[in-house]
């Protein structure tokens, strides 16, 4: 039987082994794994690998608001994603506190839909303590979302713990995922009215703040919490030994619990604040970078299974004007001194100096980085870098037929070629920004082409998806 498309020759990786071998597909499905399989279009994959597509479940597309958003919209981000082998999205629904949820979810949708590239779903963010909200859980629950982020601090954001339990508890009786950004909202006001009152306003010490000791702290509350309630919990963007410690405890005693581990976590450490400060600027995150001793427990916990994704926290945005960068970095407690300005200084149309700001995630490196600074350096197995960037992703946020290699499964697939070193230059990559914190860095690994649901959506430097392509995919919990 002639099949649609072979993929043909490749290492087929899955985060349970490899084989040589090729993958057929037929009307959008992997329909079998083998060797000698005959289709209608052939791909040669010899000498290179053959993944799943990965699953970033933690991206943050534009959000039309006054403040505080983001330049890549679901167009743009979801490109950049399909250039990084990345062929699902989950993007949050940051509800606004005085909103119905089923109001924020539609308002969402009509931002995402005939507009992604790739496959995409959301989680739904409550920020408010009204027990209203709470009660619109099952309704979210029914339109595809059984997944609820919550803040544990930043003003603005973050429920009270009692809010964050009864929460737990009613996402819990539909089976669903509670997802908690894990912090300790009353030691950091203390800590930052303290360094204020001191004046130390310094880039170096911005870390002080926020110490690693009360961020193990929260995340043992968190967990404790969804013990509690008998809830699965995925705590985010996991930055030190602690939090990696109090999840392994949790586990161990039969708590389903889960921890994600961050791609700049894993990238950069503490030392970035002690250099140039405006380098430093995107790296201004609560929980902030730490020293190498915690990265170290980050890729530890990875490989061990203690942690068990990699996402981005993608957020990207562009340059902002000199005043504007200073304001934000005041907002976070610290000065910035930016050195003398020179020829490459970069600068907007009217002259003023520009300077990079938030987060530094990015959906486009993530895939290829995890296997440059984890398979490529030891740290990592082939099949553990499938499993915490595909499998496990598409395990955790109830995407049955994402992340594997497997008849039945979408066709999502990332042909790679492990040989190939490639310089990152913020120019060449699809995200609607001027800057990011990986420009210049070398990656052992190269994406050659992605399929989604057995489309051809990437070919080297060349994107042939659609906007209209991406699918809203719908989810149930187990």
């Amino acid at each position: 039987m002639a099949h649609d498309l072979v993929i043909s020759g490749g290492r087929v990786v899955t985060g349970a082994g490899s084989f040589d071998g090729d993958v057929a597909v037929q009307d959008g499905r992997i329909v079998a794994l083998g060797h000698g399989l005959e289709g209608r279009e052939r791909v040669e994959a010899a000498g290179r690998l053959v993944l799943p597509g990965a699953v970033d479940g933690h991206v943050h597309m534009r959000t039309e608001r006054d403040t505080f958003c983001y330049d890549d919209t679901f167009a743009t981000g979801s490109v950049a994603a399909a250039f990084g082998g990345t062929t699902t999205i989950i993007d949050q629904i940051q509800a606004e506190p005085d909103r119905i949820l089923v109001e924020e979810f539609d308002t969402r949708m009509a931002l995402a839909e005939g507009q992604c590239a790739v496959d995409f779903a959301f989680h739904m963010n409550i920020r408010s303590s009204d027990p209203a909200r709470l009660a619109e859980i099952p309704e979210i629950v029914g339109r595809g979302i059984p997944s609820f982020k919550w803040f544990m601090a930043i003003p603005g954001w973050a429920v009270p713990d009692e809010t964050l339990q009864r929460g737990m508890i009613e996402v819990a009786a539909h089976g669903g995922l509670n997802i908690v950004h894990a912090e300790n909202m009353g030691t950091i006001k203390a800590l930052r009215q303290r360094k204020a009152e001191a004046g130390d306003r310094d880039m170096r010490r911005f870390p002080s703040a926020y110490p690693a000791a009360t961020e193990g702290a929260a995340c043992a509350l968190a967990l404790g919490m969804a013990e509690a309630a008998g809830s699965r919990i995925l705590l985010f963007h996991q930055t030190c030994a602690e939090g990696v410690s109090a999840i392994r405890r949790a586990k161990e005693r039969g708590v389903a619990a889960f921890g994600e581990a961050g791609l700049a976590w894993l990238t950069h450490d503490a030392s970035i604040y002690e250099g140039h400060q405006v380098a430093a600027l995107p790296f201004l995150l609560t929980p902030p970078v730490r020293g190498p001793e915690h990265r170290a427990a980050l890729w530890r916990g990875l490989r061990l299974g203690d942690l068990d994704i990699v996402s981005t926290d993608h957020a990207a945005v562009r340059m902002v004007p000199e005043d504007a960068a200073r304001e934000i970095a005041a907002g976070f407690g610290v000065d910035v001194e930016a050195g003398p300005e020179g020829p490459d200084t970069p600068r907007d149309a009217q002259g003023r100096r520009l300077m990079p700001v938030l987060p530094p995630g990015n959906v486009e490196t993530r895939f290829p980085l995890i296997h440059s600074e984890g398979v490529a350096k030891g740290r990592l197995s082939l099949e553990r870098w499938v499993e915490v960037c595909c499998t496990a992703p598409a395990d955790l946020f109830d995407l049955p037929r994402k992340g594997r290699l497997l008849p039945g499964c979408d066709a999502d697939i990332v042909i790679f070629d492990p040989a190939v070193q490639v310089t990152y230059a913020t120019e060449k990559m699809h995200s609607n920004t001027d800057y990011s914190v990986w420009d210049g860095w070398d990656c052992q690994g190269r994406i050659d082409m992605v399929f989604s649901r057995g489309r051809r959506i990437v070919d080297g430097e060349a994107y042939l998806g659609q906007a209209d392509h991406g699918r809203y995919l719908s989810r149930s919990a187990p």
